[in-house]
């Protein structure tokens, strides 16, 4: 059952922006990190089949500007009051008869409700702002570290200028029930007969708190000896960079890899990623390609750094702060080759792969970020199942397969389609408890419950992708400590 957070942001933004241009936000745990003036990061992802992620670097425009003065209030909008209810039934049933033999039926019914009724209101800042206060402020001297930090790995600044914010406290619930029947009759020289029937209901509610976010808008920010604000940096004909490149020739000392598993042909740019997107395939293949090249690398590993590996991952994946500070770790490593220490989960990853000396083990960091960067890219359900997937020795290299399936039939993926899924793969089990099930529900496709048959949806392409490299890199690992 998908998110109960998730159903609200997608019934919200369907309702209110037309456009695409709404920004959802990951989890209910970091909305307040997205306020008007606030200060995100945008980390150039290491693969190419799911977008860049924002992420707070608790600062506001303030902290980086002199003199310091609160930020101009923002345009606020009329309330806007938000009902959505759905109430879905589904029911199959069949039959079998062999003459003198005996006969064989069962039914069974899923039952979907979900209601939601909450008041939101827009916070925008005005367009015009900006040039006052160009004219007014100046960057602080010396630069803020933060902005070092984030110029020396290369990463791109935005600043929050439209949200959608919860007026009051709503609760949301969503209930499945499942009921099943079945009766069965054996003839013979001795006749046998039962039946049985069942019932099973789930119910998920989230609190969203009043002054929650639920989606943004930002504009990029340009520094160098002064700053500026993009408005509109999707519709540039050049991409721009928030802070300057550096000069032709400049080496860095990321290892992230300069060259796209894809092709031979590629572009190094001042962050070390590749940005030759006509050398891309953008399908099923160049994904598989740029697994198989993570995938590759690890497994040379020994048995025992296998095991330590995913131990750690395991770990970390329970609590989602982090997964978020493994990710940072990893990425500011790359950028500088060393790593500090951390205490908790973080340090049972980063202990394998750090040298005594404290110098990062580029060539194995990348594929571990990689394998991050996917996992950050799932919901919290969908790591939980992984989770325990992997404690009870339930991951197959099947759920890989499948979800590859699902990929390759589905493309291209800008167009919805149906997809069905070959019965051999999914075993003995196709109901809404079923791993599979649960992991393509949560990457925001339709599953149907009469027939293996999912319903393609062209939003769902960066989550299903992650999926995808997820069960691969990880049956990697858990195959190599076999």
């Amino acid at each position: 059952m998908a998110s109960a957070f998730e159903s609200v942001i997608k019934s919200v933004v369907r309702e209110l922006d037309h456009s695409g241009e709404l920004i959802p936000v990951d989890s209910l745990r970091s909305s307040t990190s997205f306020q008007p003036y606030y200060l995100l990061g945008r980390r150039c992802s290491r693969s190419w089949f799911w977008k860049p992620r924002y992420k707070s670097i608790n600062l506001s425009i303030r902290d980086i500007l002199e003199p310091d003065a609160p930020e101009p209030a923002v345009k606020q909008s009329a309330p806007i009051h938000i009902y959505d209810s759905m109430d879905g039934e589904l029911q199959a049933s069949g039959e079998l008869e062999a003459p003198a033999r005996g006969r064989c039926a069962g039914g069974a019914a899923v039952f979907d409700t979900f209601s939601l009724s909450m008041k939101v209101r827009t916070l925008r800042v005005d367009p015009n702002i900006w040039d006052a206060m160009k004219q007014e402020r100046h960057l602080r001297q010396p630069e803020h570290k933060v902005l070092q930090q984030l110029r020396n790995c290369g990463n791109d600044v935005f600043v929050v200028t439209e949200v959608l914010q919860t007026q009051k406290e709503v609760k949301v619930t969503q209930t499945r029930k499942q009921e099943g029947s079945g009766q069965f009759a054996l003839l013979g020289t001795i006749s046998f007969q039962g039946q049985g029937q069942g019932r099973r209901s789930r119910k998920k509610t989230v609190t969203i708190p009043s002054g929650s976010i639920l989606a943004f808008q930002v504009a990029q920010l340009l520094i160098d000896s002064d700053w500026d604000v993009l408005l509109f940096p999707e519709k540039t004909h050049k991409k721009q960079r928030t802070f300057r490149l550096p000069k032709e020739g400049h080496q860095l000392t990321s290892g992230a890899g300069s060259q796209s598993p894809l092709s031979g042909r590629f572009k190094l740019e001042s962050d070390g990623f590749v940005e030759d997107w006509s050398a891309v395939t953008g399908d099923f293949r160049g994904l598989q390609a740029e697994v198989g090249a993570q995938a590759q690398v690890l497994q040379g590993l020994s048995k025992e750094l296998c095991e330590r590996l995913l131990a750690g991952l395991v770990q970390v994946l329970w609590e989602e702060p982090a997964l978020r500070t493994l990710e940072d770790a990893l990425e500011r490593g790359l950028c500088c080759g060393s790593v500090a220490r951390l205490d908790g989960p973080v340090d049972a990853v980063l202990e394998c792969l750090v040298h005594t000396s404290g110098e990062l083990e580029v060539h194995l960091a990348g594929p571990i970020l990689y394998l991050v960067e996917a996992l950050a890219v799932l919901s919290e359900s969908q790591r939980e199942l992984l989770v325990e997937m992997l404690d009870t020795g339930g991951l197959s290299g099947q759920f890989k397969l499948q979800v590859g399936s699902v990929l390759e039939q589905s493309t291209p993926w800008q167009e919805r389609r149906d997809v069905s899924l070959p019965q051999g793969l999914l075993g003995s089990s196709w109901d809404p408890e079923a791993p599979a099930w649960v992991l393509l529900e949560e990457c925001g496709l339709g599953v149907q419950v009469d027939v293996p048959q999912v319903c393609w949806e062209p939003q769902a392409q960066g989550r299903t992708c992650a999926l995808y490299a997820c069960l691969a890199l990880l049956f990697g690992l858990s195959q190599d400590c076999c």
